[in-house]
């Protein structure tokens, strides 16, 4: 005799995904998304149940038939992984890494919301922007200490428009294949950028 799960909607869908997989995970993958483990696949998925899934979160789930059985997919392990980039694919999650599809490119302007997301490491909770500070020093005329304040109001502020694209942008494709983040086509995005010229630090450090 089975038992039918009835998928959570609205905005308890996360919580009680979160409680249904604490209690028993092998039995939600069963009744809530449809998979099955395979003794001869080891425990690997079967069926494209996730495939489907990331409407929940408003992000694909990337390799979903290759997840084992009994896991949380990582786009449902925190309810804001992706808190105002709606739409993004999700490729890591320690640190986040997610592309945007090609289809929400096409603005001259990529929107900040649509703007793809590349870490190296973690970033930290707590980030005071009023206490960093540039130095430029070494073969230089005039050593230089500056504080972001500094940087706003010694120098010209300039806003422009570039192109910013990951050097990995692609990588799912090569051939032979290559270690990392399987970023498609989404690491690139137009955005506008407001700073100081580099320039323009570097003449006032006598460079």
């Amino acid at each position: 005799m089975s038992k039918t799960t009835k998928a959570p909607t609205g905005g308890s869908a996360s919580k009680e995904l979160f409680a249904y997989f604490e209690r028993d995970p092998e039995q939600a993958d069963r009744e809530f998304f449809g998979r099955v483990a395979h003794a001869d696949r080891r425990g690997f998925l079967r069926g494209a149940g996730l495939a489907t899934m990331g409407a929940m979160l408003g992000a694909t789930i990337p390799f979903h038939r290759n997840m084992p059985s009994g896991f949380l997919p990582i786009a449902f392990a925190a309810e804001d992984v992706l808190a105002g980039k709606d739409g993004l694919t999700l490729l890591n999650d320690r640190p986040v890494n997610a592309e945007t599809p090609p289809h929400l490119l096409d603005d001259a302007i990529t929107p900040t919301n649509r703007h793809f997301i590349r870490n190296n490491g973690i970033p930290p909770e707590d980030m005071n922007a009023d206490a960093w500070s540039l130095t430029v020093d070494g073969l230089v005329g005039t050593p230089l200490k500056l504080s972001i304040a500094d940087l706003r109001s010694k120098f010209e502020v300039v806003t422009m428009a570039l192109a910013l694209e990951c050097g990995g942008n692609g990588r799912a494709f090569f051939n032979p294949p290559a270690t990392g983040n399987q970023w498609t086509y989404g690491a690139v995005a137009c955005s506008e950028w407001t700073g100081v010229r580099l320039r323009d630090v570097l003449n006032a450090a006598g460079v």
